[in-house]
């Protein structure tokens, strides 16, 4: 489960709203509590102001001050101070003589004032007022003490309004720092980790070759630099990982193939020698029953029934001859002698000879061939015992009425693989994996090669089934009937071709048909 998380900004921007929060309250502490002692000093300093200009007044005629006018009109001034709250005057006895507008009574400051003579001042427990204390001298003699009270009601107010006042300047305050924060933090963060990010994505997706250049301060950039570097860094690890594995699938390649190679040398190895062995030990005695066979028919010319024995086994006989050459025509190296020449009049006259024997009977036969074919490299009699035994073959696969078409054409190796390999047709090389693996582009595309010539024999009949398209190159295999083939033609077919450094691949679709396609080099050193 992926764990939620806030933004990068939101989290910046909440601290940064936090901090201006903290800051915005230290200040306030201690910008109130400063206006507030300049206000209470100042009104201290009033009120002290206003109780020694009474005290002089008071102090001269303590025992008449209800009577003075200079204390009644003093008294009076006061009473018109929006501030004034009440003032008590007490002799030296303790005794209250003079109040106005103050029911507080004698308190024990007043007392100590009386006492020490010394001047005070406080506050209030609602802090609503501010009192006044001050001795009556007569000379250096303490007579008496007085207190005058001043309200704080108007410097709540001021103290009240300045709180609102500054609580609109920080929220004006607070919004353009965030504003502005936001924005400086979203060019100068934000947006270039959003653009390393984006970057980071690109390259796990295998985009190495993306860069990524962002402004900002000297950590951002030395962060653009070191990812660049990792990008490239990356990319030649991915080059040379995309070295090493191609590498390693070449030698598997060549590895495959050589120990197929050692494979097939050593089943060639054991088929010539038990080749060499069954014409040593079956072509004595076989070559003296058909020796044998051929003296007694002609002894029972008149005998219909001996004779048809007699041609029987010399029939049979020669199939048993034919096999054991065969053998040997596949285990053996077979002497090449390769020259120059028009594959144009190789297929015309192999077609013609087969029609000509009637092999091609009952069937209609095409011949399609490109113009100006190049001239190809290879052993013409060899090569015509290959076409030979695909034509006989698709002959054997086609009903009566059914079609054959031998056609050749040349071009590069793209265009023609392309052309002879479309779905669903199953695909079957010489070799195993030989149409994705040594037949591929790689061998097709070969420098020495100038382009390919591709001879191909269609069929329209039954086709192979997916099951034996594998087999089809193997010695022996074969899907005809008992004594119709021995499943070397193909085998041996598939030997000559690869002698003359070409390939031949095998297409069928069950039902519709199969065709087998040689593919023959046009070297570019050898003249056409």
């Amino acid at each position: 489960m992926k764990h939620f998380r806030v933004s990068l900004t939101f989290s910046i921007l909440s601290s940064l709203a936090c901090l201006l929060v903290l800051t915005w309250v230290l200040l306030s502490l201690i910008s109130f509590k400063t206006a507030e002692k300049d206000l209470l000093a100042q009104k201290n300093e009033e009120a002290r102001v206003l109780l020694s200009a009474f005290a002089e007044i008071a102090q001269a005629s303590l025992n008449r001050i209800n009577e003075e006018s200079s204390t009644k009109i003093l008294t009076a001034r006061l009473a018109r101070e929006k501030d004034f709250a009440g003032i008590t005057v007490m002799d030296g006895a303790g005794k209250a003589v003079y109040v106005i507008a103050d029911a507080r009574g004698t308190d024990a400051t007043l007392q100590a004032t009386l006492k020490k003579g010394k001047e005070s001042f406080a506050f209030t427990p609602d802090g609503k007022y501010i009192l006044r204390y001050a001795p009556l001298y007569r000379g250096d003699t303490v007579i008496g003490a007085a207190r005058l009270s001043l309200s704080l009601a108007k410097e709540q107010e001021r103290l009240k309004g300045s709180r609102h006042l500054f609580l609109a300047y920080f929220v004006l305050d607070f919004l353009l720092l965030l504003g502005f924060g936001s924005f400086m933090l979203s060019r100068i963060v934000v947006v270039p980790i959003r653009k390393l990010l984006a970057a980071t994505k690109r390259i796990a997706s295998g985009d190495y070759g993306h860069s990524v250049h962002v402004p900002g301060s000297a950590e951002i950039a030395e962060l653009s630099e070191s990812f660049n570097t990792m990008a490239e860094g990356l990319e030649k690890k991915r080059a040379e990982v995309e070295q090493t594995v191609d590498s390693l699938e070449r030698a598997n390649k060549a590895l495959q193939a050589a120990r197929e190679e050692a494979v097939r040398s050593e089943k060639m190895a054991s088929v010539g020698l038990l080749a060499a062995g069954m014409a040593h030990e079956i072509g004595t005695p076989l070559s003296a029953i058909i020796g044998y066979a051929g003296i007694l028919r002609d002894e029972l010319q008149d005998d219909a029934i001996k004779a048809d024995y007699l041609r029987r086994i010399e029939a049979e006989s020669g199939r048993i001859d034919r096999i054991v050459r065969g053998l040997l025509d596949y285990a053996r190296p077979t002497d090449v002698h390769c020259e120059l020449m028009d594959i144009s009049g190789l297929l015309t006259e192999t077609v013609d000879l087969l029609g000509a024997q009637g092999v091609l009977k009952q069937i209609t036969t095409s011949l399609i061939l490109d113009d100006n074919l190049p001239r190809v490299f290879v052993d013409p009699h060899q090569l015509q015992q290959v076409l030979i035994n695909l034509i006989i073959n698709a002959r054997d696969a086609i009903k009566q009425g059914g079609e054959l078409e031998v056609a050749a054409r040349a071009g590069k190796a793209e265009m023609l693989f392309v052309q002879s390999t479309s779905a669903p047709v199953s695909v079957m090389g010489r070799r195993k994996d030989d149409f994705h693996g040594a037949f591929s582009y790689s061998y097709l595309n070969s420098r020495d090669v100038a382009c390919w010539l591709a001879i191909a024999v269609r069929d329209n009949g039954e086709g192979i089934a997916a099951e034996n398209l594998g087999k089809i190159f193997d010695p022996f295999f074969t899907t005809k009937e008992p004594g119709k083939g021995t499943g070397l033609g193909l085998a041996i077919s598939a030997r000559i071709i690869d002698s003359f450094g070409g390939r031949i691949i095998a297409e069928s679709e069950p039902g519709n048909g199969s065709v087998l396609t040689i593919w023959l080099p046009v070297l570019k050193d050898k003249e056409r």
